[in-house]
């Protein structure tokens, strides 16, 4: 009996084998042949409109509504090619893993975001061929005007930053950190979001006399400040060059289809030339956009605010910050290279990094070619085919009525009456490395020299802001005298900043008209920098 059910079990087990190894040829075999003669007999019967489909990972960032439009899609018709968009809601370390993994060709980040996803994941498996556009206002820190009157007030063992974290939003207030001095902000600072929406709900039911600050994005910029006390106290207006989108095409891709790359780039940039010509038409793809892609529709007033917070990049520029031009035409054009060290420096200070996983060599980050040889072709984004085997399909036109792009510049800050100077806000005294003198004189210590440098190139990415420098005389001695020692070194750092390239109507050089209490000794007799800016 024991022999014949052991029998049974045997062959039951034996059937169970061969029923499994038959659906494993099924599934792995079979099916896949199945599969593949549909699929060959589904072309042979339809009609293919593409030959090329590029997946690109985005998010809902209102500035990528120009490589979503129908102007791009239409321009790549031409060519056979489909831009497929994969939204990953802004994880910007899966974005970047599903590059490396060839599961998108193309994606786009901040600047800051991709430096910080490579860092994770242990590489960065693309190259930038494009900057897309910069926020000039699209990104705010605002707060409770009771709790934070400015940004002084968050230097408060009990304040706190609201933000998104791996975001822009958080960049932008380590920007601040960096840049501001904050001796007293503790170091966990960041209090975590999800997303612009749900700080902008966080503010709302905060209590308004609480020292808290809050980062968002456009549309809730503008809802915030509807909010009544609350203000604004810093955004990306006042930058220069460090909350930039680009467009990263994954290396394999660009070395073995840089061609296709060409077109996407020429569709891009032909696009963003007619939008930037038509205003009304710049809202209605927002709008759109915001509907297909966003997490809400916009009133036309938000979409106007975004349209104001957004400096999208045109053909030139592009040329510039990637170094094709250079000289007078390129202007003050900041280099690619330049503001992605700069944006390091940031995050590795504020310790959201915890070194440079690039060791300087940001020249590894992006790619010039395609832009080159556009330039070298006499690319026009308003016109098609203006040379070149890349040019897309079109009909040749007379470039003699075709409107020419520029590098548009920075608006200069107007030289200051006593009165005007007088009227400016303070916003907030610099974070800087104490500046050393000669005892008993004016004279810049070597080692002093280094931290003006840093202080001119912070003043570059803060255009719009002026500048006090402030001389501080000490109780002891001769108050005629320290006070003029103190002028003197005011104006002593403040000429070596104006020999750094800073306007000279930005800056004024002061002694303090009271006695240092805190410092002491030669340190008593140093200089401060003081940021002001007309009031928002």
């Amino acid at each position: 009996m024991e022999a014949k059910t052991r029998s049974r079990i045997v062959m039951v087990a034996s059937w169970l084998i061969i029923i499994g190894i038959l659906g494993l040829v099924y599934k792995f075999v079979v099916e896949p042949r199945l599969g593949f003669r549909h699929d060959k007999l589904v072309q042979k019967t339809s009609t293919q409109k593409y030959d090329h489909e590029i997946k690109v990972a985005h998010d809902s960032f209102p500035g990528y509504a120009i490589l979503r439009s129908d102007a791009v899609k239409n321009l790549l018709d031409r060519q056979s090619i489909k831009l497929t968009f994969v939204d990953d809601k802004a994880d910007y370390v899966r974005r970047a893993r599903d590059l490396k993994n060839g599961k998108v060709q193309m994606a786009v980040f901040t600047i800051d975001a991709y430096l910080k996803a490579g860092s994770v994941i242990g590489e960065y498996p693309g190259s930038i061929v494009l900057v897309i556009d910069e926020s000039k206002g699209a990104d705010a820190i605002v707060a409770h005007k009771r709790g934070v009157a400015s940004i002084p007030n968050l230097s408060n063992p009990k304040a706190r930053i609201v933000l998104t974290p791996d975001s822009p939003s958080e960049t932008l207030a380590r920007i601040m950190i960096n840049t501001m001095s904050l001796p007293s902000l503790p170091n966990s600072w960041a209090s975590n979001a999800n997303g612009s929406e749900d700080v902008y709900k966080k503010l709302k039911s905060a209590d308004p006399d609480e020292p808290a600050a809050y980062v968002l994005w456009e549309p809730y910029v503008t809802k915030a400040l509807a909010i009544d006390g609350v203000h604004l106290l810093l955004d990306s207006s006042k930058l220069k060059g460090y909350i930039v989108d680009v467009l990263v095409v994954q290396r394999e891709f660009l070395d073995s289809q840089r061609e296709l790359v060409t077109h996407v780039v020429q569709a891009y940039l032909r696009a963003n030339y007619d939008y930037s010509n038509q205003t009304e038409g710049l809202l209605s793809l927002i709008e759109s956009d915001a509907k297909q892609y966003g997490d809400a529709p916009l009133k036309r007033n938000e979409a106007s605010q975004l349209v104001k917070g957004i400096e999208w990049r045109n053909t030139v520029e592009n040329y510039a910050h990637f170094g094709v031009v250079s000289g007078p035409e390129a202007k003050d054009t900041e280099k690619l290279e330049t503001m992605i060290g700069k944006i390091m420096q940031v995050l590795v200070k504020t310790k959201s990094l915890t070194s440079d996983p690039l060791s300087g060599n940001y020249g590894n980050l992006y790619f010039e070619g395609i832009l080159r040889s556009l330039n070298h072709d006499e690319f026009h984004p308003g016109v098609l085919n203006t040379g070149g085997a890349a040019g897309l399909e079109g009909i040749l036109v007379d470039t003699s009525n075709v409107a020419e792009e520029k590098v548009r510049e920075e608006v200069a800050l107007n030289p200051l009456s006593e009165a005007n100077w007088n009227s400016l806000a303070p916003v907030a005294a610099m974070k800087i490395e104490p500046i050393q003198f000669g005892r008993g004189n004016a004279r810049i210590l070597p080692g002093s020299k280094r931290a003006l440098a840093d202080i001119a190139s912070k003043l570059k990415s803060f255009p719009q802001y002026y500048l006090r420098v402030v001389g501080h005389t000490r109780k002891e001695g001769d108050p005629a005298a320290n006070k003029l020692l103190a002028t003197q070194r005011a104006e002593a750092a403040a000429k070596a900043l104006k020999d750094h390239g800073i306007a000279n109507q930005r800056i004024r050089a002061i002694a303090s008209t009271r006695t240092s209490t805190k410092m002491q000794g030669g340190a008593a007799q140093s200089v401060t920098f003081e940021l002001l800016g007309k009031p928002y």
